[in-house]
Protein backbone atom coordinates (compact mmCIF):
# COMPACT_ATOMS: atom_id res chain seq x y z
CA UNK A 1 0.00 0.00 0.00
CA UNK A 2 1.88 3.48 -1.06
CA UNK A 3 1.46 5.89 1.92
CA UNK A 4 1.58 9.92 1.67
CA UNK A 5 2.85 11.50 4.86
CA UNK A 6 2.32 15.54 4.83
CA UNK A 7 5.01 17.37 6.49
CA UNK A 8 4.82 20.92 7.22
CA UNK A 9 7.43 23.89 8.16
CA UNK A 10 8.35 27.54 8.07
CA UNK A 11 11.20 28.94 5.92
CA UNK A 12 12.96 32.66 6.47
CA UNK A 13 9.66 34.00 5.17
CA UNK A 14 7.39 32.80 7.66
CA UNK A 15 7.29 36.15 8.92
CA UNK A 16 5.70 37.98 6.13
CA UNK A 17 2.80 34.91 6.14
CA UNK A 18 4.93 32.44 3.60
CA UNK A 19 5.36 28.56 4.27
CA UNK A 20 6.74 25.66 3.15
CA UNK A 21 4.69 22.68 2.57
CA UNK A 22 5.74 18.63 1.36
CA UNK A 23 4.12 15.36 0.86
CA UNK A 24 5.90 12.76 0.97
CA UNK A 25 5.16 9.30 -1.06
CA UNK A 26 6.45 5.95 0.03
CA UNK A 27 5.85 3.05 -2.21
CA UNK A 28 6.89 -0.77 -0.79
CA UNK A 29 9.59 -1.13 -2.53
CA UNK A 30 11.11 1.20 -0.24
CA UNK A 31 11.03 -0.47 2.71
CA UNK A 32 13.08 -2.60 1.71
CA UNK A 33 15.82 -0.81 0.33
CA UNK A 34 15.54 1.98 2.61
CA UNK A 35 18.01 0.49 5.19
CA UNK A 36 20.76 -0.42 3.04
CA UNK A 37 21.86 2.95 1.68
CA UNK A 38 24.77 4.65 1.84
CA UNK A 39 25.15 6.29 -0.92
CA UNK A 40 23.12 9.03 -3.26
CA UNK A 41 23.50 10.11 -6.50
CA UNK A 42 22.23 13.79 -7.58
CA UNK A 43 21.02 13.17 -11.33
CA UNK A 44 20.97 16.53 -13.35
CA UNK A 45 18.61 19.12 -11.83
CA UNK A 46 15.32 20.82 -14.56
CA UNK A 47 14.00 23.83 -13.56
CA UNK A 48 11.22 26.00 -15.07
CA UNK A 49 12.40 29.58 -15.47
CA UNK A 50 15.87 31.66 -16.86
CA UNK A 51 18.39 30.80 -19.23
CA UNK A 52 21.71 28.59 -19.59
CA UNK A 53 23.76 29.65 -16.43
CA UNK A 54 20.69 30.12 -14.32
CA UNK A 55 20.55 26.39 -14.55
CA UNK A 56 24.00 26.05 -13.82
CA UNK A 57 24.05 28.24 -10.68
CA UNK A 58 21.30 26.36 -9.39
CA UNK A 59 22.71 22.88 -10.20
CA UNK A 60 25.70 23.67 -8.41
CA UNK A 61 23.70 24.91 -5.39
CA UNK A 62 21.96 21.89 -5.84
CA UNK A 63 25.07 19.56 -5.31
CA UNK A 64 26.13 21.58 -2.19
CA UNK A 65 22.60 20.53 -0.74
CA UNK A 66 23.06 17.50 -1.52
CA UNK A 67 26.60 16.91 -0.26
CA UNK A 68 25.99 18.45 2.76
CA UNK A 69 22.65 17.05 3.69
CA UNK A 70 24.51 13.87 2.99
CA UNK A 71 27.23 15.01 5.04
CA UNK A 72 29.53 13.74 1.60
CA UNK A 73 27.78 10.48 0.56
CA UNK A 74 26.90 11.79 -1.97
CA UNK A 75 27.75 11.14 -6.06
CA UNK A 76 26.48 14.93 -7.75
CA UNK A 77 25.35 15.57 -11.09
CA UNK A 78 28.62 17.11 -12.18
CA UNK A 79 30.61 13.84 -11.99
CA UNK A 80 27.97 11.93 -14.17
CA UNK A 81 30.04 12.83 -17.46
CA UNK A 82 28.86 9.30 -19.17
CA UNK A 83 25.50 10.26 -19.32
CA UNK A 84 22.60 9.99 -16.56
CA UNK A 85 21.09 6.67 -18.01
CA UNK A 86 20.94 3.16 -15.49
CA UNK A 87 24.24 2.08 -17.39
CA UNK A 88 26.22 5.00 -17.21
CA UNK A 89 25.13 5.79 -14.01
CA UNK A 90 26.54 2.15 -12.54
CA UNK A 91 29.60 2.66 -14.35
CA UNK A 92 30.09 5.87 -12.70
CA UNK A 93 29.39 4.96 -9.07
CA UNK A 94 31.92 1.66 -9.66
CA UNK A 95 34.91 4.06 -10.98
CA UNK A 96 34.17 6.01 -7.89
CA UNK A 97 34.36 3.32 -5.71
CA UNK A 98 30.95 3.40 -4.82
CA UNK A 99 28.34 0.20 -4.90
CA UNK A 100 25.08 0.96 -6.97
CA UNK A 101 23.21 -1.55 -5.11
CA UNK A 102 23.60 0.43 -1.97
CA UNK A 103 22.76 3.48 -4.20
CA UNK A 104 19.68 5.99 -4.32
CA UNK A 105 19.09 8.40 -7.55
CA UNK A 106 17.19 11.64 -6.70
CA UNK A 107 15.79 13.35 -9.82
CA UNK A 108 14.83 17.04 -9.04
CA UNK A 109 12.41 19.29 -11.15
CA UNK A 110 11.41 23.01 -10.11
CA UNK A 111 8.50 25.20 -11.50
CA UNK A 112 7.30 28.39 -10.55
CA UNK A 113 4.08 30.18 -10.63
CA UNK A 114 3.08 33.13 -9.07
CA UNK A 115 -0.46 34.05 -7.39
CA UNK A 116 -2.40 36.77 -5.80
CA UNK A 117 -2.86 36.57 -1.98
CA UNK A 118 -4.46 39.38 0.41
CA UNK A 119 -2.25 41.75 2.06
CA UNK A 120 -2.41 42.83 5.84
CA UNK A 121 -1.79 45.79 7.33
CA UNK A 122 -0.69 46.13 11.06
CA UNK A 123 -3.02 49.30 11.82
CA UNK A 124 -6.49 48.47 12.02
CA UNK A 125 -9.11 50.40 9.76
CA UNK A 126 -6.69 50.50 6.99
CA UNK A 127 -7.45 49.14 3.43
CA UNK A 128 -4.75 47.04 1.67
CA UNK A 129 -4.77 45.45 -1.60
CA UNK A 130 -3.78 42.46 -3.06
CA UNK A 131 -0.11 41.60 -3.96
CA UNK A 132 1.60 38.74 -5.74
CA UNK A 133 3.59 35.80 -4.32
CA UNK A 134 5.38 33.43 -6.18
CA UNK A 135 4.99 29.39 -5.71
CA UNK A 136 8.18 27.32 -6.03
CA UNK A 137 7.23 23.43 -6.99
CA UNK A 138 9.83 20.72 -6.43
CA UNK A 139 9.06 17.22 -7.53
CA UNK A 140 11.55 15.02 -6.45
CA UNK A 141 11.68 11.27 -7.60
CA UNK A 142 13.87 8.37 -5.64
CA UNK A 143 15.19 5.02 -7.84
CA UNK A 144 16.99 2.57 -6.66
CA UNK A 145 20.34 2.61 -9.16
CA UNK A 146 19.54 -0.29 -12.15
CA UNK A 147 16.11 0.34 -11.56
CA UNK A 148 13.47 2.79 -13.63
CA UNK A 149 11.11 1.74 -10.86
CA UNK A 150 10.62 4.87 -8.71
CA UNK A 151 9.69 4.15 -5.29
CA UNK A 152 8.45 6.98 -3.72
CA UNK A 153 8.33 10.79 -4.72
CA UNK A 154 8.28 13.80 -2.52
CA UNK A 155 6.39 17.47 -3.48
CA UNK A 156 7.27 20.06 -1.87
CA UNK A 157 5.81 24.23 -2.48
CA UNK A 158 7.64 27.24 -0.78
CA UNK A 159 6.44 30.69 -1.53
CA UNK A 160 8.76 33.46 -2.04
CA UNK A 161 8.33 36.94 -2.96
CA UNK A 162 8.66 38.25 -6.86
CA UNK A 163 12.52 38.93 -7.92
CA UNK A 164 13.69 37.45 -4.68
CA UNK A 165 17.13 36.24 -4.59
CA UNK A 166 17.68 32.70 -4.48
CA UNK A 167 20.32 33.52 -1.29
CA UNK A 168 19.39 36.25 1.20
CA UNK A 169 22.02 38.59 2.61
CA UNK A 170 22.29 36.47 5.85
CA UNK A 171 22.79 33.22 3.50
CA UNK A 172 18.80 32.75 3.93
CA UNK A 173 17.35 30.47 0.99
CA UNK A 174 14.66 31.90 -1.12
CA UNK A 175 12.29 30.00 -2.37
CA UNK A 176 13.47 28.13 -5.06
CA UNK A 177 16.15 26.69 -2.84
CA UNK A 178 14.22 26.34 0.01
CA UNK A 179 11.91 24.26 -2.07
CA UNK A 180 14.87 21.87 -3.30
CA UNK A 181 16.62 21.63 0.54
CA UNK A 182 13.27 20.87 1.79
CA UNK A 183 12.80 17.90 -0.62
CA UNK A 184 16.38 16.87 -0.44
CA UNK A 185 16.06 16.73 3.62
CA UNK A 186 12.85 14.72 3.37
CA UNK A 187 13.83 12.08 0.86
CA UNK A 188 17.12 11.17 2.90
CA UNK A 189 15.56 11.29 6.15
CA UNK A 190 12.54 8.95 4.18
CA UNK A 191 14.77 6.80 1.56
CA UNK A 192 18.40 6.85 3.54
CA UNK A 193 17.97 6.90 7.04
CA UNK A 194 21.51 6.11 7.54
CA UNK A 195 22.76 9.73 6.17
CA UNK A 196 20.01 12.05 7.13
CA UNK A 197 21.87 12.71 10.29
CA UNK A 198 25.10 12.79 9.47
CA UNK A 199 27.71 15.44 10.28
CA UNK A 200 27.45 18.23 7.83
CA UNK A 201 30.96 18.47 5.49
CA UNK A 202 33.09 21.60 4.08
CA UNK A 203 31.98 23.92 2.00
CA UNK A 204 34.29 24.40 -0.70
CA UNK A 205 34.07 26.54 -4.46
CA UNK A 206 34.92 24.68 -7.04
CA UNK A 207 36.84 25.49 -10.10
CA UNK A 208 35.84 24.79 -13.43
CA UNK A 209 38.75 22.72 -15.00
CA UNK A 210 38.01 24.24 -18.71
CA UNK A 211 38.52 27.76 -17.26
CA UNK A 212 41.54 26.68 -15.44
CA UNK A 213 43.77 28.58 -17.94
CA UNK A 214 41.90 32.04 -18.69
CA UNK A 215 41.67 34.77 -15.56
CA UNK A 216 38.61 36.17 -17.08
CA UNK A 217 36.88 33.54 -18.25
CA UNK A 218 37.67 31.98 -14.61
CA UNK A 219 36.14 35.71 -13.28
CA UNK A 220 33.26 35.82 -15.18
CA UNK A 221 32.01 31.87 -14.53
CA UNK A 222 33.02 32.50 -10.55
CA UNK A 223 30.46 35.69 -10.86
CA UNK A 224 28.00 33.77 -11.96
CA UNK A 225 28.29 30.84 -10.16
CA UNK A 226 29.14 31.59 -7.38
CA UNK A 227 27.17 35.38 -7.06
CA UNK A 228 27.61 35.18 -3.07
CA UNK A 229 31.56 35.48 -3.32
CA UNK A 230 32.98 38.68 -2.40
CA UNK A 231 35.50 40.77 -4.50
CA UNK A 232 38.53 40.14 -2.38
CA UNK A 233 37.58 36.38 -2.51
CA UNK A 234 37.20 36.22 -6.66
CA UNK A 235 40.61 37.88 -6.81
CA UNK A 236 42.07 35.29 -4.80
CA UNK A 237 40.71 32.66 -6.77
CA UNK A 238 40.99 34.21 -10.31
CA UNK A 239 44.63 34.91 -9.68
CA UNK A 240 45.35 30.97 -8.43
CA UNK A 241 45.72 28.13 -10.32
CA UNK A 242 44.29 25.71 -7.56
CA UNK A 243 41.34 23.41 -7.69
CA UNK A 244 39.18 24.37 -4.63
CA UNK A 245 38.83 27.95 -2.48
CA UNK A 246 37.76 26.85 1.10
CA UNK A 247 34.47 28.81 2.67
CA UNK A 248 34.08 26.87 5.71
CA UNK A 249 36.58 24.02 6.39
CA UNK A 250 34.89 21.56 8.29
CA UNK A 251 36.33 18.01 8.50
CA UNK A 252 39.30 19.54 7.23
CA UNK A 253 40.28 21.59 9.94
CA UNK A 254 42.50 19.13 11.82
CA UNK A 255 45.01 19.13 8.96
CA UNK A 256 45.58 22.70 9.33
CA UNK A 257 43.06 23.58 6.48
CA UNK A 258 41.19 27.51 7.10
CA UNK A 259 38.94 29.65 5.14
CA UNK A 260 39.87 31.49 2.38
CA UNK A 261 42.98 28.71 1.52
CA UNK A 262 43.39 27.26 -2.18
CA UNK A 263 43.32 23.86 -2.19
CA UNK A 264 45.05 21.43 -5.11
CA UNK A 265 46.15 17.92 -5.28
CA UNK A 266 49.82 17.58 -5.27
CA UNK A 267 51.36 16.71 -8.68
CA UNK A 268 49.43 18.55 -10.61
CA UNK A 269 45.38 19.58 -11.50
CA UNK A 270 43.22 16.84 -11.03
CA UNK A 271 39.53 15.90 -12.16
CA UNK A 272 38.63 15.52 -8.54
CA UNK A 273 35.47 17.27 -7.79
CA UNK A 274 34.75 18.49 -4.25
CA UNK A 275 31.88 15.98 -4.09
CA UNK A 276 34.59 13.58 -4.34
CA UNK A 277 36.43 15.01 -2.04
CA UNK A 278 33.87 15.29 0.66
CA UNK A 279 33.27 11.35 -0.01
CA UNK A 280 36.67 10.71 1.13
CA UNK A 281 36.84 12.95 4.15
CA UNK A 282 33.52 10.53 5.03
CA UNK A 283 35.04 7.96 5.17
CA UNK A 284 37.41 9.17 7.73
CA UNK A 285 40.33 9.18 4.94
CA UNK A 286 43.20 12.11 5.06
CA UNK A 287 44.28 12.79 1.50
CA UNK A 288 46.99 14.63 0.64
CA UNK A 289 46.13 18.54 -0.12
CA UNK A 290 48.66 21.49 -1.27
CA UNK A 291 47.60 24.32 0.19
CA UNK A 292 48.27 27.94 -0.96
CA UNK A 293 47.88 30.53 1.63
CA UNK A 294 48.92 34.51 1.17
CA UNK A 295 51.16 33.68 -1.26
CA UNK A 296 52.99 30.71 0.74
CA UNK A 297 52.15 26.77 -0.81
CA UNK A 298 52.36 24.02 1.90
CA UNK A 299 51.57 19.72 1.49
CA UNK A 300 49.58 18.88 3.83
CA UNK A 301 50.18 14.84 3.84
CA UNK A 302 47.60 13.51 6.50
CA UNK A 303 45.81 14.64 10.04
CA UNK A 304 48.51 15.45 12.94
CA UNK A 305 51.15 15.81 10.56
CA UNK A 306 53.55 19.19 10.03
CA UNK A 307 52.46 21.29 6.55
CA UNK A 308 55.51 21.13 4.66
CA UNK A 309 56.36 24.37 2.55
CA UNK A 310 56.62 23.53 -1.38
Amino acid sequence: MIGRVPTWGAIALAAAGLACSSTVEVRPAARAVAPTIDTVVGLPISIGWGGDMDLRRIQRRTSDLLITQTGGRAVIAEELIDGEDDAAIAAALRSLGEDPARSLAFATSVTVGGRMVAGASPIPGFIVGKRVVVDFHAHLEVRHVGSKQVIGTVETVATGLPNEAEVGPKGEPGGALEAVASAVEKALATFAPRLSARARPFDLVEIPLGEANSVMRRLALLGSLYPELTLDEMQAIAQSQERFFVVAPGPLAPLGVAAGDLLGIPGGQTAATRAALARAVSRGLRPALAVERAGQQYILASAGAAAAPR
